[in-house]
């Protein structure tokens, strides 16, 4: 995802931190002296409001910038907890700066000494180091807790095999905290002689085989650890590829043709990269996004058993086989997941599907068929009324989708794309719903339809999924387009 979309994306998490500048504001008050708090009162009541107002605002945004400045919303997985110690000193110095000239203004020609306006913006800063400290030591740990049991992880792709490539894919197996899971490196050979006895078999092809490997393996991020100078053909046309699946390209390696480069990262066990592409959701937004799906699912699913018992009872008491359906569907980055779906069809209708694939009623490599023989009765009424759809809201509890997000498609749809560009679709989590069922589902054309997927990512914002939440009540009463 794009920086701008990036802002969006992580909005709750700034409302928060906003939050945090006005609860260190408070506990400093309190920590001063009664007269203290008593004097500022005063002097606020001798501020024009709208003084007071004006001055806060700025207050909020220098917070706001010291934080963005010092690196708070962006990925910190390769970095060591000693960067991110020194990140927050230095915001929470220039918010202490910041807390003065506040103070400052608002209590402007009035009885209070600089000693103190000096003391409450030395509390402030202490405080917000401590509290920011805190609240990122915290999600850090429960980051690597995650990662550290397999789960939010990252799969990579290392483009080089020298000495620098190696010694990060032995950093990834030393910290199973990164989160990383290595796919397999990329070269013409093995250059690095020292390990090509252990690990040459990881060696996947050359770099022609790069374009069909982002096809078929679930990566999420290209690391590329040659030297960018020598190597600057072969690496941009790795990112214009990277970019048309969505994938993320850092960069490891030397700008010159040298393995013993004088680096200037300082910290101990960090990774010194740099992000050629990146057009991938915030981990931070991630995780409001996931936390959503838990609780908006968990609630739907108690409030509907009854209903899913019912028809659950109806689909076994009007046709035989199961009452679930289950099919492997393409989701995040281009890993399978078994679907969930009520049965609408007969039996074993997928191996049928050879005798009416001849009816496709769609262009592109998607089937749709309006009036599918294969569709029971009661199974043509659960799919006018989208209620078949209802059991996927354990795939979003369990996380392999989401509630709004690009439709997950079959392996069959999948492996006829012909366009990379449309891949980048995989780069999200796969939803119930989005844009193209609250825009005519079925009736619109293949293009279209991934043209839709790409701009919702493209425009991704918390607001965004609530009025295609809202959108989709009436557009699934209406039953357009379903089939």
């Amino acid at each position: 995802m794009t920086p701008a979309n990036r802002k969006s994306i992580l909005e709750l998490v700034k409302i928060g931190d906003i939050g945090l500048l006005f609860l260190c504001l408070s506990i400093a008050y309190l920590l001063a002296s009664h007269r203290q708090v008593f004097d500022l009162l005063n002097s606020l009541e001798t501020r024009h409001p709208i003084q007071v107002f004006i001055a806060t605002i700025l207050l909020a945004f220098a917070w706001y910038r010291a934080l963005l400045l010092n690196g708070f919303y962006t990925s910190r997985r390769l970095e060591g907890h000693l960067k991110e110690v020194l990140d927050i000193g230095s915001a929470s110095s220039l918010s202490a700066l910041f807390c003065f000239v506040w103070l400052w203004l608002i209590s402007f020609n009035s009885n209070r000494s600089l000693a103190e306006l000096i003391t409450i913006s030395i509390i402030f800063g202490i405080l917000s180091f401590s509290i920011l400290l805190l609240t990122r030591l915290i999600g850090r740990a429960t980051m690597y807790a995650f990662r550290s049991r397999g789960h939010n992880l990252r799969h990579i792709l290392i483009v080089g095999t020298n000495r620098r490539a190696i010694s990060f894919a032995q950093g990834i197996d030393f910290h199973p905290e990164w989160g990383y899971r290595l796919q397999g490196f990329v070269d013409t050979q093995w250059w690095d002689e020292q390990s090509s006895h252990s690990t040459s078999k990881n060696l996947l092809g050359d770099f022609g085989a790069i374009p069909s490997l982002l096809r078929s393996l679930p990566v999420d991020e290209v690391v590329v650890a040659l030297p960018l100078a020598s190597f600057y053909q072969q690496i941009a046309e790795i990112v214009v590829l990277c970019r048309h699946h969505g994938i993320v390209v850092r960069s490891i390696g030397t700008f010159f043709n040298q393995e013993q480069a004088k680096g200037t990262e300082f910290v101990r066990e960090a990774v010194t990269s740099i992000t050629l592409h990146d057009e991938s959701w915030d981990e931070r937004a991630s995780m409001i996004k996931r936390s959503a799906d838990i609780v908006v699912s968990s609630i739907l699913l108690l409030a509907l058993a009854p209903l899913l018992l019912t028809i659950a009872i109806l689909i076994k008491f009007t046709s035989t086989g199961p009452v679930l359906f289950s099919q492997t569907r393409v989701g995040y980055g281009k890993r399978p997941f078994q679907i969930r779906k009520f049965r609408t069809m007969v039996q074993d209708a997928e191996k049928l599907i050879s005798q009416v694939e001849h009816l496709n009623e769609t262009q592109g490599p998607t089937f749709k068929l309006k009036n599918d023989p294969r569709i029971t009765p009661f199974g043509k009424f659960l799919r006018k009324t989208s209620l078949d759809e209802l059991p996927q809201l354990i795939n979003v509890l369990i996380g392999d989708m989401s509630l709004v997000g690009p439709r997950p498609l079959p392996l069959r749809d999948y492996q006829g794309f012909s366009q990379d560009s449309h891949r980048r679709r995989f780069s999200v989590k796969p939803g119930i719903t989005c844009l193209w069922q609250v825009m005519g589902r079925s009736s619109i054309g293949f293009d279209e339809w991934m043209d839709l997927d790409i701009r919702y990512i493209d425009q991704w914002s918390v607001w965004l999924d609530i009025k295609i939440l809202f959108q989709t009540i009436p557009a699934v009463f209406r039953g357009s387009g379903a089939v």
